[in-house]
């Protein structure tokens, strides 16, 4: 699934792309995205002007005048696509559920494989309490907390590290892949209880998480499988990743073989010795050499 270094790509190279843009016409496919249908789609679009598009989380916010808001998600496969004036739209690409023509013969296409994506639009002035945002924690890079909020948030938790800072109610945007790697690089075990870790360790781990997220944020994110930026290039911040989907391989600072657990359904990668599970007093340094 796109995290939010993936979306805040796709939202700066939206900010590029359709700014002052107005609608021409739009189409859809006859296919649900989760759980909401595509129907009105067309007639909420036509005529109107995008604006600069916003993010939150995993969320991208694609204002439009008159007071609306296209509310979209990537879900596990979804992928935005544009074309400028003078370049037409690659007609053999399927599952596309949205398709945008501007005025000015620019295209912006919705592409979904798996449907796990969302497009909604509705009145800017309500996005706040819209049952999709509304439960949402802050934004890292847009109100990133220090140690102490962290601490303070985590107060009483049971739950392990690794899956609070995977909860969305807690930090909007951080997903299981980077969630990994910001353990790692704060020398914190994932699997110890959030509520029963000190103010050092919540110290690393609120220096890291927007560390990792603005250097992946450079590369234009990770691809695995299906995620492309706007102009369907892969992410770059795969070969970078320290210990995500390394299992069994070399820890790039220790050389300990990465172990790969499952925690809340969800694959967490760690070296045993770079975090473990008493407190470090410094975070472990990646060998650059075996990159």
């Amino acid at each position: 699934m796109p995290e939010l270094p993936e979306v805040e790509t796709v939202r700066r190279m939206l900010a590029e792309a359709v700014p002052g843009r107005r609608v021409a016409r739009a189409n859809v496919s006859g296919k649900r995205l989760r759980t909401s249908s595509l129907v009105r789609l067309p007639t909420q679009l036509r005529a109107r002007t995008f604006a600069m598009p916003r993010r939150i989380g995993k969320f991208l916010l694609l204002d439009l005048d008159g007071g609306f808001t296209l509310l979209s998600h990537l879900g596990m496969s979804g992928r935005w696509l544009f074309w400028p004036p003078g370049r037409k739209p690659d007609a053999a690409l399927e599952h596309v559920h949205l398709k945008i023509a501007f005025a000015d013969g620019a295209a912006l296409w919705f592409q979904d494989v798996r449907r796990f994506g969302m497009l909604r639009v509705l009145p800017t002035a309500k996005l706040a309490r819209d049952a999709s945002l509304r439960l949402l924690g802050p934004d890292p890079l847009a109100e990133p907390r220090d140690g102490d909020a962290l601490r303070a948030a985590a107060r009483g938790s049971r739950t392990s590290i690794k899956v609070w800072l995977l909860d969305q109610r807690r930090i909007a945007g951080l997903g299981n892949i980077y969630a990994s790697e910001v353990l790692f690089r704060a020398g914190v075990d994932p699997r110890r209880r959030a509520g029963a870790l000190d103010a050092e360790a919540w110290r690393r781990v609120a220096r890291e998480v927007p560390a990792v997220l603005e250097e992946s944020i450079a590369r234009m994110g990770t691809t695995f499988s299906s995620y492309r930026t706007l102009w369907n290039e892969p992410g770059q911040y795969g070969e970078q990743l320290l210990v995500y989907d390394r299992g069994g391989e070399p820890c790039r600072s220790c050389g300990t073989p990465v172990r790969r657990i499952v925690q809340a359904g969800r694959s967490t990668y760690f070296c045993p010795t770079c975090q473990r599970a008493r407190p470090r007093r410094s975070s472990p340094r990646p060998r650059l050499s075996n990159r």
